[in-house]
C-alpha cells in the first residue's frame, strides 16, 4: 500500500464514502489527517485500518460515541486487551438488541389487539355524525379502548 493515500483512494479501499470520512473527522471519530502542499488530505495505512474498524462497528449499529471509544481503545491498547474490550462492547450491544426485540414484540402484541378491536368495532349512534376529535374519550372507541392504547 502507498505511504500516503488521498480521500478518494481510502474511500475506494474501505467502502466508506469521502463524505462519510469527512463526517467522521468532524465528529472526532477519525483523527484529522495531514495535508500535502495542495491541501489534499493524506491518509496512512493506519487510517485505513481505523476506517475499517469504524465501518464494522457501525454495521453492528454502534453509536458514534461507542465507535469513538472503540477507536481510542484500538489506538491505545494491545490486541488482547482490545479484543476483551470489543467483546464487552458486543455483549452490551446484544443486550440492547434483546431489549429492543422485547419492546418490539410488546408493540406487535399491542398492534394485534388494537387491530382486532378496530375490526370488530363499529361506530354507531351519535359518534357517526361528528369528527372523531369531538368524541368524548370516555365513550369513544375509535382509537381503541383507553386500556389498549398507551401514551
Amino acid at each position: 500500500m502507498k505511504e500516503s493515500l488521498t480521500i478518494g483512494q481510502v474511500a475506494k479501499l474501505t467502502g466508506v464514502s469521502s463524505q462519510t470520512i469527512r463526517y467522521y473527522e468532524n465528529a472526532g471519530v477519525l483523527p484529522i489527517p495531514q495535508r500535502n502542499q495542495s491541501r489534499y488530505r493524506l491518509y496512512s495505512e493506519t487510517d485505513v485500518r481505523r476506517l475499517e474498524l469504524i465501518r464494522r462497528a457501525r454495521m453492528l449499529d454502534m453509536t458514534l460515541p461507542e465507535v469513538r471509544e472503540l477507536v481510542e481503545w484500538a489506538d491505545d491498547t494491545n490486541c488482547n486487551d482490545f479484543q476483551d474490550h470489543f467483546r464487552e462492547s458486543v455483549r452490551r450491544k446484544r443486550e440492547q438488541v434483546d431489549q429492543h426485540i422485547a419492546e418490539l414484540h410488546a408493540l406487535q402484541d399491542d398492534l394485534i389487539h388494537l387491530e382486532a378491536h378496530l375490526a370488530t368495532n363499529t361506530v354507531e349512534g351519535e359518534h357517526e355524525e361528528h369528527p372523531m376529535l369531538a368524541c368524548s374519550p370516555e365513550t369513544c372507541t375509535c382509537l381503541g379502548s383507553a386500556s389498549q392504547t398507551k401514551a
